[in-house]
């Protein structure tokens, strides 16, 4: 390597204290890059109402963080995002730039040619980034051109890379990195009891793509005797407030509203304690990369009822591991959770090919695959600066 410590800059969409799964994916990363000898910079925009690009710079633990509070509305703040990355370039001289998520990645782009000095890029493609690029005009050109200029691309599951390659060539520069999980050691299994019986529920950050007005259409639809509840333990963003406003107008149409509990903002460290609340774990999702909440439900054991897309459908099977319906279906979705509530014979074995599939996806193996590829790039970028 160029240097005893490799510097490495990794621009993120979200990171902790944040909720939703691209923020717990990227400190994982950075906590295990920084475990292993590499200097870590996260580059993270918070959103908050007004801001103007305000920048904290705070050391937690070996990984020194950079939130720059902004406001989604403000069209200046993809431009702010940009500037503060090559300012820290220029003060900490990157080996590496790592985009997080594709609407972080250009930044890594624009910064990564500083003083003719070309650095290796990766690209990770994750939750609703293919939902961006088919979805959303205006974004799909500045996404496009990351891609093309990465270095290396990953994603959590085949089917997006897939879908990419569509557009931008992937073979030799691209690979699968499934997210790790593991039960933390003080976290207890899920049991069904009386305190959980007939609570449905969800955990993240209900962006659009989680489809939180199909889980509670779903949730209409079950037998009043078996439910109980509907957790959302979570929250809506600014950016999202018309799927919010949606959600509540639904819970108001079918007078659900007693029985809804959205819980707001919440640490990291209390998603188990919501999802051991759970006697089902629902993702309603219209697209998916490998949702952390899933797996993460998954660890403890919750039977899990979910829609067929994305990585979803690669590590689970249908009445094995969790039951599937088609997104888009309120009727499919409501009858597999009606299922699971009145059966708990069925409950217990999705229980437990749950945690089967958690046991697959080892944080050990994630952590292989990523140092094996930053040490590959940052190996082959040795040999082109000594060419």
């Amino acid at each position: 390597m160029n240097a005893p410590h490799p510097t490495i800059c990794l621009s993120t969409s979200s990171y902790p204290p944040e909720v939703g799964g691209v923020g717990v994916a990227s400190q994982r990363l950075a906590r295990l890059l920084a475990a292993a000898g590499y200097r870590v910079h996260v580059v993270t925009p918070v959103e908050v109402p007004n801001a103007a690009g305000e920048v904290q710079q705070t050391q937690e633990g070996d990984v020194t963080v950079h939130r720059m509070f902004c406001d989604w509305r403000n069209p200046a703040t993809s431009f702010m995002h940009r500037q503060l990355v090559s300012q820290l370039d220029e003060t900490y001289s990157f080996d590496l730039f790592h985009g997080f998520f594709l609407s972080a990645l250009y930044p890594c782009v624009t910064a990564s040619g500083r003083s003719g000095r070309k650095r290796p890029i990766i690209a990770s493609i994750r939750g609703s980034d293919v939902t961006n690029l088919l979805e959303v005009p205006f974004m799909r050109s500045t996404l496009l051109a990351g891609l093309r200029k990465a270095t290396w691309i990953t994603s959590v599951n085949q089917l997006y890379l897939a879908r990419v390659a569509q557009d931008v060539p992937v073979v030799g520069r691209s690979s699968v990195i499934r997210n790790g999980i593991e039960r933390p050691a003080d976290q207890a299994m899920w049991q069904l009891r009386a305190d959980n019986r007939g609570v449905v529920g969800t955990v993240g950050q209900f962006r659009k793509v989680k489809d939180i007005p199909l889980l509670i259409r779903a949730y209409q639809r079950v037998p009043a005797a078996l439910r109980r509840r509907l957790l959302l333990a979570g929250y809506f963003s600014a950016a999202d407030a018309s799927e919010e406003e949606w959600s509540r107008s639904l819970i108001e149409e079918f007078g659900i509203g007693e029985q809804v509990t959205m819980t707001g903002r919440f640490d990291h460290a209390a998603v188990f304690g919501h999802l051991r609340s759970l006697h089902i774990y629902v993702q309603a999702s219209a697209y998916e990369g490998l949702p952390n909440a899933v797996l993460e439900a998954a660890s403890l054991g919750v039977p899990l009822v979910t829609t067929a897309v994305g990585g979803l459908v690669e590590i689970l099977e249908d009445g094995v591991s969790a039951l599937l319906a088609p997104h888009g279906d309120p009727a499919s979705l409501g009858a597999a959770i009606t299922r699971v509530l009145a059966d708990d014979a069925l409950a217990q074995r999705l229980s437990q090919g749950a945690q089967a599939v958690a046991a697959t996806l080892s944080v050990e193996t994630e952590r292989a695959q990523w140092l094996a590829l930053y040490a590959k790039l940052l190996g082959e970028q040795i040999e082109i600066e000594r060419g």
